[in-house]
């Protein structure tokens, strides 16, 4: 594995020389392994999501054993969650992490070319992500990435002058403290005070979300708080709506801190260490090897067992969650990187062109297609749209996502048939660089 800072040239055989002045890659300059994989990603990303725009967050979150309602779940509740679990849960995010690392490093590298400024561009770069991901958790969703990415991606002025060898220590000492804090803070749930997760909830139900809250001790497994969520999102009226939109978020947002922040810093790391290393040129299909027959095969088989225990054990014994939340730190990246590495071979192998091309076109759009997934999906769930919340089954939240997304590859592809970017790529590279890209 080269170990030197700057990438090999095998990893792109034919660069395009340096820019005079700083501007956007244009449709040529792109590795379009990488649109393919973005667009492959949002794809996952939005049927794990579907379970946190349609369900309770708890209940989102965790095997169906029943609903909040008291009803037994049906098979098909079952399979869905199996197919979630074992190839999907944290997959996609974890590809999306490693892509971000990877666009850094690219940016790093073209900017160094060009004799600018890296730090200055990549700090405004990262503002502006931020205010596109508070905007979107606030008015939007609670369930946003894009503020969390910009604050740990300050992380990348710094990972991307690192060599590979550091790179990867890094990554997995990363990943090391992610496991001991998401299974430790699984394991301090047992010491929560005493609340009614378990037991009937008050036949008055609080009037608002603040008093379910408080009454719930802002334990978001809390029967109470799962009955007044479920209203909020299905019934309104807005003011709740924001009130557990607002608060979720901000739970998440600080508890990432202490569990998933630092898996997506030890993926940033590893993104960046994974585009140097050559793995999408020419140099790389051992890699791309390796990551199919070996690191994809092992991480499914350990998703498969971490799903059984999950199934059996975790609604009678916490250490069991916590295990397998350890577990899940080190199984997820091997099962990511064989769908990198069996994404990439069938991009380079030519097969399936009008799919990868439309796959493409959504990677391309990323930022504009992740925002439309929670538009729509809002629209469909939340009171002021359709009002489904908490009434679609498992198993079609499964079929209603790739249908969706099916629909966004098509409008993707249309879109950029006419136009060179998605408008908010478009707004998002005006506003870093401070002026219109060029067309192409």
């Amino acid at each position: 594995m080269n170990t030197s800072q700057n990438p090999p040239t095998t990893a792109n055989p034919t660069p395009p020389p340096p820019p005079s002045t700083l501007q956007p890659v244009t449709s040529v300059q792109r590795i379009e392994s990488l649109d393919v994989l973005r667009g492959f990603a949002l794809l996952g990303i939005l049927v794990v999501n579907s379970l946190l725009f349609a369900l309770p967050m708890f209940e989102g979150m965790m095997p169906p054993f029943t609903s909040i309602r008291g009803e037994e779940s049906a098979p098909g509740d079952w399979a869905a969650w199996w197919i979630v679990s074992v190839f999907f849960q944290f997959k996609f995010i974890t590809i999306f992490s490693l892509l971000f690392g990877m666009g850094a490093a690219i940016q790093f590298d073209r900017t160094r070319a060009a004799g600018k400024n890296f730090n200055w561009f990549f700090i405004k770069r990262m503002f502006v992500l931020l205010c596109f991901g508070l905007i979107h958790a606030l008015a939007f969703w609670y369930g946003d990435i894009l503020a969390l990415y910009a604050v740990i991606g300050a992380w990348l002025l710094l990972l991307c002058r690192l060599r590979q060898k550091t790179l990867i220590q890094i990554s997995i000492l990363c990943l090391c403290v992610a496991a001991a804090l998401s299974g430790g803070l699984t394991l301090l749930e047992q010491f929560a005070p005493e609340n009614p997760a378990g037991q009937a909830a008050s036949t008055e139900m609080p009037e608002t979300a603040f008093e379910a809250m408080g009454q719930a001790m802002f334990e978001p497994n809390s029967e109470i708080w799962l009955l007044a969520e479920e209203r909020a999102y299905s019934e309104g009226p807005y003011l709740d709506l924001f009130a557990f939109r607002v608060i979720s978020w901000l739970m998440s947002f600080i508890f990432a801190g202490f569990s998933f922040g630092w898996h997506i810093l030890a993926m940033f790391a590893l993104g960046v260490a994974t585009i140097r290393s050559g793995f999408f040129g020419g140099v790389g299909g051992r890699l791309r090897s390796y990551a199919i027959t070996i690191a994809l095969p092992v991480g499914l088989t350990i998703e498969i067992l971490c799903a059984l225990a999950l199934a059996l054990g975790a609604e009678e014994h916490i250490w069991v969650r916590a295990l397998v939340t350890a577990i899940h730190e080190f199984s997820v990246p091997l099962v990511s990187l064989g769908y990198m590495g069996l994404v990439t071979a069938i991009v380079k192998s030519g097969v399936f062109s009008w799919a990868m091309h439309m796959i493409a076109c959504v990677g391309r759009m990323a930022l504009t297609i992740y925002l439309l997934e929670t538009i729509i999906m809002t629209s469909i769930f939340y009171y002021y749209g359709l009002g489904l919340f908490g009434d679609v089954d498992r198993i079609w939240l499964l079929v209603m996502s790739l249908g969706i997304w099916a629909g966004l590859a098509v409008f993707s592809t249309a879109w950029l048939s006419v136009f060179s970017r998605g408008p908010l790529e478009w707004i998002w590279r005006v506003l870093t660089y401070g002026r219109a890209p060029k067309s192409g």
